[in-house]
């Protein structure tokens, strides 16, 4: 098993915590925590097979990303008053799989023969796509267009990625460097509230 592989399963399964605890904080009952956290760990993946042609997509012929996503939903339905607790240790792992995200849907992108700005798309749709559908499915507004800094930093984690890639750097480098790379940014983010431009509302009357 490589790290990077490891690392995508350790995502998988904190962006499955972070949807079951989203379906507990609305009431919901087990199917419920089971549907968010599947799509939360694999949507954003699904999401990439879907607009790159690459079908069956992942989860169909690698079904464990759907036991990783189960095993985080069972969890946290069982001991989700602990989870509410340590809360920042689960932004720690999501940051990490975010990374991670990132680098594979950019890298596949590229393998597909993607433009270096379609390859940026797919790496922040693997990322951050997952997170969209769970608030859908919620009735939020999906955080990622809202705080954190949360897209931007997969953003800027695919472009730092393309720019090592037209480098000729190895993907042996490129990938731990830009996980790295999005993890730091992303607790920087959470540590320092860092926010995108947001316009000034409501609106001063002239």
């Amino acid at each position: 098993m490589t790290i990077l592989y490891f690392l995508d399963l350790l995502g998988t399964f904190a962006f499955a915590l972070s949807g079951a605890l989203a379906a507990i904080k609305k009431e919901m009952d087990l199917f419920g925590v089971v549907v968010l956290a599947l799509v939360t760990a694999i949507g954003g993946g699904t999401t990439r097979d879907v607009l790159l042609g690459n079908t069956p997509v992942f989860i169909l012929n690698e079904p464990i990303y759907i036991y990783v996503s189960l095993a985080g939903a069972v969890c946290t339905f069982l001991f989700y008053r602990s989870l509410f607790k340590i809360n920042s240790i689960i932004l720690i792992v999501d940051a990490l799989g975010l990374g991670t995200f990132v680098c594979i849907g950019v890298s596949m992108a590229l393998e597909a023969g993607i433009s270096f700005a379609g390859a940026v798309m797919m790496g922040v749709i693997t990322a951050v796509m997952g997170g969209i559908i769970r608030d859908v499915l919620s009735g939020e507004v999906p955080s990622v267009l809202t705080r954190d800094f949360y897209a931007m930093t997969c953003v800027v984690g695919g472009i730092l990625y393309i720019v090592l890639y037209r480098q000729n750097v190895s993907p042996n480098v490129v990938m731990p460097l830009t996980t790295t790379f999005i993890f730091t940014l992303r607790l920087m983010a959470i540590r320092f509230k860092w926010n995108f431009i947001k316009a000034p509302y409501p609106l001063q009357r002239q």
